[in-house]
This record gives C-alpha cells, sequence and structure tokens, in this order.
C-alpha cells in the first residue's frame, strides 16, 4: 500500500502544489475585508488643551485578496482643526470614511468602507468671550493736488476675542497694523490686518478689516463782499472798517464748486480788549471738509456813538 502511494510521487506531487496554487488564486480574486488603526489628529487653537484622551479610531477595507495582499503595512489619518472662535466645552467630531488618507500603492483597488466609531465628543477646556473695539492706524498721504473726502471708513469696527477669561479682561481693544496709503485716486480700498502679537493665546475674529476711501482734485475759489458779523448776527454797536471781506476756499473740487456765498459765514471775535474799539481777528466759518480765509484777516472796531437831538 505504501509503495502504491510513493508510486509517481513526482508526478502526484506537482499535481497537489498545482491544485494548491489554483485554490489561492480564487481565494485571491474573492472580496476581501480587514480594518487597521487610524490615527485621529485633533489641532487646537493656542492655549486651548483637549480635557480627555482621544479613543481609538479602526478603519475596515475591503477588495480582491491580491490587492490587501499587495498591502503589507496600513495606516491611515484624519485630521480636524478645532475652530479658532469656539468658546464650548465640548465639540463634535463626525469620521466619514472618506477621509482617511490610506498610504496605498498608487492603483490599489480598495475601499474604505467604514470607520469606527463615526462620532467622537472631544472635551477641551473653558474659554470666555469678549467684543472690543478695533483702532485703526492707517493713515493716507495724498498728492498735492489731492484730498481725502470725509475720511476713512473700516468694517467692521468691533471684533470678537476668544480666549481664558483673564486674559480677556485686560483687553479693551485691539488695534490694526500700521499702514500708511499713498499714492491713490478716487475710491479705493484696502484690506488691513489686525495686530496680533499683543494678544498672546488669545484669538480674535475677523483676523482684517476693510479700509475705504474717496481721494478728489483739490480746487480754490475766491468769493468777494461777505459781510462781517459777530456769530449771533450783524454787527450793530460798532462801525466795521472793511464791513465786507473776500474769502478764499479751498478743498475737494466737487464741494468747492456747489458753494455759494450762503455757505461762509465771517465772524469777528470780539473780546474785552476790544469792547471800546480796535482791531478785531476774524475767522471763516466753512462746511466740513473745507478751508477757508479772509482777506484781510482782521477789522477795525470803533464804537457807535448815540446821536443828540437838538
Amino acid at each position: 500500500m505504501f509503495q502504491g502511494i510513493t508510486r509517481n510521487w513526482p508526478i502526484k506531487g506537482a499535481a497537489l502544489f498545482l491544485a494548491l496554487m489554483l485554490y489561492v488564486a480564487v481565494q485571491l480574486q474573492q472580496p476581501w475585508t480587514t480594518s487597521f488603526d487610524v490615527t485621529l489628529n485633533v489641532l487646537l487653537p493656542p492655549g486651548r488643551a483637549l480635557m480627555n484622551k482621544l479613543p481609538k479610531v479602526r478603519a475596515q477595507i475591503s477588495g480582491k485578496g491580491s490587492q490587501i495582499l499587495k498591502l503589507y503595512t496600513l495606516s491611515g489619518n484624519i485630521t480636524r482643526r478645532v475652530p479658532d472662535t469656539l468658546t464650548a466645552s465640548t465639540w463634535l467630531i463626525r469620521l466619514d470614511p472618506a477621509e482617511v488618507e490610506l498610504a496605498l500603492p498608487k492603483g490599489a483597488d480598495v475601499r474604505v468602507m467604514e470607520v469606527r466609531p463615526s462620532e467622537i465628543t472631544v472635551a477641551l477646556d473653558s474659554v470666555a468671550r469678549k467684543e472690543v473695539r478695533i483702532v485703526s492706524l492707517v493713515s493716507v498721504t495724498p498728492d498735492s493736488d489731492q484730498v481725502l473726502h470725509g475720511g476713512l471708513s473700516m468694517t467692521p469696527t468691533t471684533v470678537r476675542l476668544v480666549g481664558p477669561e483673564r486674559s480677556l479682561a485686560a483687553i479693551d481693544s485691539v488695534t490694526t497694523v500700521p499702514m500708511e496709503i499713498t499714492s491713490v485716486s478716487g475710491e479705493f480700498t484696502r484690506n488691513v490686518p489686525l495686530d496680533t502679537m499683543p494678544l498672546g493665546i488669545v484669538r480674535l475674529a475677523p483676523k482684517q478689516v476693510t479700509v475705504t476711501g474717496d481721494m478728489g482734485r483739490i480746487a480754490e475759489r475766491s468769493f468777494g463782499g461777505i459781510p462781517v458779523e459777530t456769530g449771533a448776527g450783524a454787527i450793530t454797536s460798532f462801525i466795521v472798517t472793511p464791513p465786507r471781506v473776500s474769502v478764499a476756499v479751498r478743498g475737494p473740487e466737487a464741494r468747492v464748486q456747489a458753494l455759494t456765498r450762503d455757505s461762509l459765514r465771517v465772524v469777528a471775535h470780539i473780546t474785552g480788549s476790544t469792547a471800546g474799539g480796535g482791531v478785531a481777528r476774524i475767522t471763516v466759518i466753512a462746511p466740513r471738509g473745507i478751508t477757508a480765509r479772509a482777506i484781510p484777516d482782521s477789522v477795525t472796531l470803533r464804537r457807535r456813538t448815540a446821536s443828540r437831538r437838538g
């Protein structure tokens, strides 16, 4: 019997080997599943800390056995960043198989089927929130023939801070970074970062503001015959010399062209030293954004005397 078994053993051994190889080849074409550890990376804002250990995450993949056997080692990772503005003490992470980045050879035909757990609640240390005003450190240097209309506008004017309550208590405002705007004409817009250096671990949102302005050409005009007054009306107690003066105005072209004589008032400053007469300084009251000067810049006052009846 033993001789019957060993008879032609090379042929029988080869047949057995071929059969085994065929079985293995068939099995390698069947779908396989396996699982591996995934590293969960949680990126925290400055100054915040995790209050508990992150759980282990496992990913399950599926594919042909021949493909899976090519993967001698499996690794993957999911990275999530906690928002800078989060003030809650917990943060929910939902995991998606598509987020797992596998270190797979190019062309590997496998698929991530599931990630467990699919939801993880991360516990964080507590922080506070505060809203403060923004102080602009932006300046405009116009060209010699240009002027800024109405000043600069900034949006937003307040910023939201997030951080330890003790740190927030010492902050009452945030500034922009210093910036000088030059060589602009017409309407302009600039995005200006906020200065975060003095804040330490305190985070803020937004991190920049939008500054807008309108540059225009400068124009000059002259108005003659503007009466001198007291600011409360005509001067009746004095004889004013000269009673009317010229006014030179300077400002944005559109505003200067829209001015009329009624837009200007020339006021004599009558003080105690001039109560009986003398020289009084005069100034011009003009609309906002317009500079104006009187020519001459002073008048002579002589008190009127009551006429006697005969």
